[in-house]
């Protein structure tokens, strides 16, 4: 069972760990969500329907930025990018947290994988790696090979 999802925006990609991305949206479809109603775009509901979407389709969907017009797009980043911080601030996710999150219901046992604990580094880096994607500043991986983000470790080098 692959693990890794393919993020992409215009001819450039990065792979993540779905897990890592699946906890990322979900927190951010939970910022976005936390927001006045009278805040939120009109088109709020879908985009948070697509966050949740990604969260639980793990590798089996393809996150495609250009997908996303630009509004949502700056949207999307800034409740990624919030989320992260957040989870940063709480010292990542912990098992029994996401046994608690309703958006997973019966996933929510095995969506960690067996991990205990998800690090709030991996998560952030990912997070940042999505909004330098979208701004065309993401640093190019190795020769013939991709950046594979959100992993336990950290980014890494995958391919070639």
């Amino acid at each position: 069972m692959s693990r890794t999802v393919p993020v992409m925006f215009g001819d450039a990609m990065f792979w993540a760990y779905d897990v890592a991305l699946g906890v990322l949206f979900v927190e951010a479809a939970r910022v976005g969500a936390e927001a006045p109603a009278d805040l939120q775009p009109s088109w709020w509901p879908e985009l948070e329907q697509d966050l949740r979407t990604h969260a639980l389709a793990g590798s089996s969907c393809a996150v495609l930025l250009d997908g996303f017009g630009e509004d949502r797009r700056q949207v999307l980043l800034n409740c990624v990018v919030e989320a992260a911080r957040r989870i940063e601030a709480r010292g990542g996710v912990h098992r029994a947290e996401v046994a608690t999150w309703p958006e997973l219901e019966e996933s929510a046992r095995g969506f960690l994988r067996g991990a205990e604990h998800i690090d709030a580094a991996p998560l952030v880096e990912l997070a940042e790696a999505l909004v330098d994607l979208a701004a065309g500043t993401l640093p190019p991986a190795p020769a013939e090979r991709h950046w594979y983000y959100g992993t336990p470790a950290g980014r890494i080098v995958q391919g070639g």
